[in-house]
C-alpha cells in the first residue's frame, strides 16, 4: 500500500511496502532537472549528476564502488528535463548503511578538479560517439527543431562548447541552491519497517536546508506552423531515420486518454494502421511506430520510420498522408475495440511490482499528473468512444499541416525529392557531427 509522509526537513516521502523479497529500493529525486541548465551552459545538471557519482569528501570513486559491492547494492543517477533521480537497490538488512551512503553522495560530494576533468572528458566522448547512432541523432535534433528558442528544445546533454564553459563554481552553486529539503522527494519500495525508515531519513537527511526552491514556470510549448524539414546530413547513408512530430497532450487534459487510445490504433501496436500501411503492405520500412511523450507540460507526439534512402521520400509522404487521414477521420470501431482491449489488459504489467507502482506515484508528485491518473487509467480507457477520439484529435495539440520532420540521410540524394512534398515550408541541413 502506498503511503505519503514528510520528513522534518520538508522532503516528501512516498513508500510502497512489499515483503516478497528481502530487498529495498530507495531514491532521492531532485525536482530540478535539465530545464534549469543556465543558458550557454547546457549539460550542467547532467554533469553534476555524473560528478556526484565520482565520490564524496570521504570516499573517492573507487572506494565508493567497493562500498556498494560490500553492501550488496546498486546505485545510479539519471537526469531528465524535469528531475534528477539518485538511488538504487540494496539487500534489506543493509538499508541503514546504504541510506547513510546515499546521504553522503547527495549532500557531501567532493567534486574534485581531477574528477570534474574526467567527467567532462566522458561527456564529450559520449557526445562524439552519439554521432555514430543514427536513431539517437534523429531524436536529439527533433526536440531542438520542434522547440526552437524554447526551454524544451535545449540539449540536456549539452554541446562540446557548453560543456567547456561549465566550472566547478557553477556546479557547487547549483548543488547548494537545489539540494534542499522541500526540493527532494524520496521514493522507497520493498521490505522495510516504516518507523525505521522515517528515523533513518531524519537522521541522515535532517540537515537539509528547509529553503523552498521556486518551481520553474514552464511556458506553454508551441510548434511553428508549416511542415519544416531538417536533414541531418551524413555521408553515404543507404538507410535513413525519419521522425515526424507535432504537439501531443498532457495527462491533465481531457483529450489525453482518448489520444492514447487513438495513438495505440494508429502507431502503438504491431497491428496498428501505420505499421500495416508502411511495413506490411508496402515494405517501405522494417518498422513504423508512433508515441505520445509526457512531461510537466504538453510534449511531443511523434512517429518514427527507418526506410532505405531510395524509399525515404515515398515513406515520408505516406506517413504525412496517413497522419492527415487519422486526424481528420479518426479511427474505426474495430481499431477502437482492439486498442482499448490492449490498453486494458497490458495495464497489469504497469503495476505488477512495487517499484512500478512507486514510479506511478512519483509521476504524480514530480510531473503534476492528476492524482487518479494511474489508478483510474483502465476505467478512463473503457469510457472512450469514437466521438471522444475524434474530439481529441481535432482539439488536442495535433495540427494538420504543421509538423517538424527530421531525417538522418545524405542530403544531396534527398533534398530535391523532399521539396516536392506538399506543404513543405522549409528544408534546412546540418552536419551530423555538429555537437
Amino acid at each position: 500500500m502506498t503511503r505519503r509522509s514528510v520528513t522534518r526537513a520538508g522532503s516528501v516521502v512516498i513508500t510502497e511496502r512489499s515483503d516478497a523479497l528481502p530487498i529495498v529500493g530507495i531514491s532521492a529525486t531532485l525536482r530540478s532537472g535539465t530545464l534549469l541548465d543556465p543558458h550557454g551552459k547546457e549539460g550542467l545538471v547532467r554533469m553534476l549528476g555524473r560528478a556526484l557519482r565520482m565520490g564524496t569528501s570521504e570516499l573517492r570513486g573507487e572506494r565508493l564502488e567497493e562500498k556498494l559491492d560490500e553492501l550488496g547494492a546498486q546505485l545510479s543517477i539519471a537526469a531528465s528535463q524535469s528531475f534528477v533521480n539518485i538511488g538504487g537497490v540494496v539487500v534489506a538488512h543493509n538499508l541503514e548503511p546504504f541510506v547513510e551512503l546515499l546521504a553522503d553522495v547527495l549532500l557531501r560530494p567532493a567534486m574534485r578538479d581531477t574528477d570534474l576533468r574526467q567527467v567532462r572528458r566522458e561527456l564529450r566522448a559520449e557526445l562524439a560517439a552519439s554521432c555514430d547512432d543514427d536513431r539517437s541523432l534523429c531524436f536529439r535534433h527533433l526536440r531542438s527543431h520542434a522547440f526552437p528558442d524554447q526551454l524544451q528544445g535545449r540539449p540536456r546533454s549539452g554541446t562540446l562548447a557548453s560543456l567547456g564553459r561549465i566550472t566547478r563554481s557553477d556546479l557547487v552553486k547549483h548543488h547548494k541552491r537545489h539540494v534542499t529539503g522541500p526540493n527532494v522527494v524520496f521514493g522507497v519500495w520493498g521490505d522495510f519497517a516504516p518507523k525505521q525508515l522515517a528515523k533513518l531519513l531524519d537522521q541522515h537527511f535532517g540537515a537539509l536546508p528547509k529553503k523552498v526552491v521556486p518551481a520553474l514556470q514552464l511556458p506553454e510549448p508551441s510548434v511553428p506552423r508549416g511542415r519544416r524539414i531538417l536533414i541531418v546530413d551524413k555521408p553515404e547513408r543507404s538507410q535513413t531515420q525519419i521522425a515526424v512530430a507535432t504537439l501531443g497532450s498532457h495527462p491533465g487534459e481531457s483529450s489525453h486518454i482518448p489520444l492514447i487510445v487513438a495513438n495505440t490504433a494508429f502507431g502503438g501496436l504491431f497491428s496498428s494502421r501505420l505499421n500495416e500501411e508502411v511495413r506490411v503492405k508496402r515494405g517501405l520500412s522494417y518498422g513504423a511506430s508512433s508515441s505520445v511523450t509526457v512531461g510537466k507540460a504538453r510534449d511531443l507526439w511523434a512517429m518514427h520510420t527507418f526506410p532505405s534512402a531510395k524509399d525515404a521520400a515515398s515513406c515520408l509522404q505516406l506517413q504525412l498522408d496517413l497522419f492527415d487521414r487519422w486526424v481528420e477521420g479518426g479511427i474505426t470501431a474495430e481499431e477502437l475495440a482492439r486498442s482499448k482491449s490492449y490498453l486494458e489488459k497490458s495495464h497489469a504489467f504497469e503495476v505488477d511490482t512495487p517499484s512500478k507502482r512507486l514510479d506511478q506515484d512519483l509521476d504524480i508528485e514530480l510531473l503534476g499528473f492528476p492524482k487518479r491518473y494511474h489508478s483510474h487509467f483502465v476505467q478512463e480507457v473503457k469510457r472512450v468512444g469514437l466521438k471522444d477520439v475524434k474530439l481529441a484529435l481535432k482539439q488536442g495539440g495535433l495540427a494538420l499541416g504543421s509538423q517538424v520532420i527530421v531525417i538522418v540521410a545524405t542530403a544531396k540524394e534527398l533534398k530535391a525529392q523532399l521539396a516536392k512534398i506538399p506543404g513543405v515550408t522549409s528544408i534546412e541541413t546540418v552536419p551530423f557531427d555538429r555537437v
